[in-house]
Parts: structure tokens; sequence; C-alpha cells
């Protein structure tokens, strides 16, 4: 069963550093076509975030910061399934959101 909500680190204001906030309530993404979902157990920062946490570079707000991650599938679409894909693989990915 996939929880209602997840750890992440959010922006919900562009700013420096200060802008990152840590929130253990927010609302899990919906599992969408063609798509898994991965608990992570690592999660990356990069220099890349900084624009996006700045608003140099333009995203929706709130967002959860990241770029990269490693965890385990906890849910997937039947497409997903199709490719081979099962719950509790092992999985490193790159994608927005992954903090």
């Amino acid at each position: 069963m996939i929880p209602k909500s997840m750890k992440a680190v959010v922006v919900r204001n562009h700013g420096d550093a200060s802008s990152l906030s840590f929130e253990s309530d927010f609302p899990t993404p919906p599992l969408q076509p063609n798509h898994v979902l991965v608990k992570n157990d690592l999660a990356g920062l990069n220099f890349i975030d900084t624009y996006f946490r700045s608003g140099l570079y333009k995203k929706e707000l709130p967002f959860v910061a990241g770029q990269e991650g490693a965890g385990k599938v906890a849910a997937i679409s039947p497409e997903a399934a199709e490719c081979g894909i099962c719950v509790g693989d092992d999985v490193v990915y790159m994608a927005t959101d992954a903090y």
C-alpha cells in the first residue's frame, strides 16, 4: 500500500538554501501511466538544483528538490510491469523531484 504522504525536501518559495524545507507529510504523488514510485534510500541535490531553487530556472512551486535517487520500487504501473519491473526491485534514476 502506498502511503498518502512522504518525507521530502520542498521548495515553496524561491531563494537561498534557507528556502529548502524538510517536510514529513508532503503528499505522495499519484502513480502515473508508464511510471513507478520509488521509496528512496538515497537522494541527491546538485548544483543545478540551486538554479531551480533560486528561480533562475523556472519550475512551478512548490516542488520537491533533487534530480537523482536510488531505492526500491514501491509501486508500478501496468506498463512498467509489462517491461519486467517488479515491486521491490532496486533502482537508481535521474528525474526531477528526487529528494
